[in-house]
């Protein structure tokens, strides 16, 4: 099991693959990442939110099909799916970021 980076290095590898604002978005954390909901909560984010409602969820053990359909899953463990740039797939109804750099 590869553990999820750090806090600057996630925001980082999200913002540069997606072109994603934070601000105004819904985010589920699953997992341990020191400080990283203070950071997105700085960037004008909400963590926090449930599974079901997240417009952002981050992190591995995390079922995929408790996920409403958009949203973006950050994770180091993508899967596969059709590639719709370096680093984002798109599996069904959720865009997956790989988290591994």
């Amino acid at each position: 099991m590869t553990p999820l980076p750090g806090a600057q290095v996630v925001i980082q590898t999200i913002l540069r693959r997606t072109n994603l604002l934070m601000a105004g978005k819904r985010v589920a954390v699953v997992g341990d990442v020191p400080g990283l909901t203070s950071r997105l909560r700085a960037m004008g984010a909400h963590p926090g939110a449930p599974l079901a409602e997240a417009d952002l969820v981050i992190g591995d053990d995390v079922d995929r099909e408790a996920l409403r359909p958009g949203a973006i899953l950050a994770t180091t463990r993508p899967g596969h799916g059709e590639r719709l740039r370096e680093g984002v797939l798109a599996q069904g109804r959720l865009f997956v970021v790989d988290l591994t750099c």
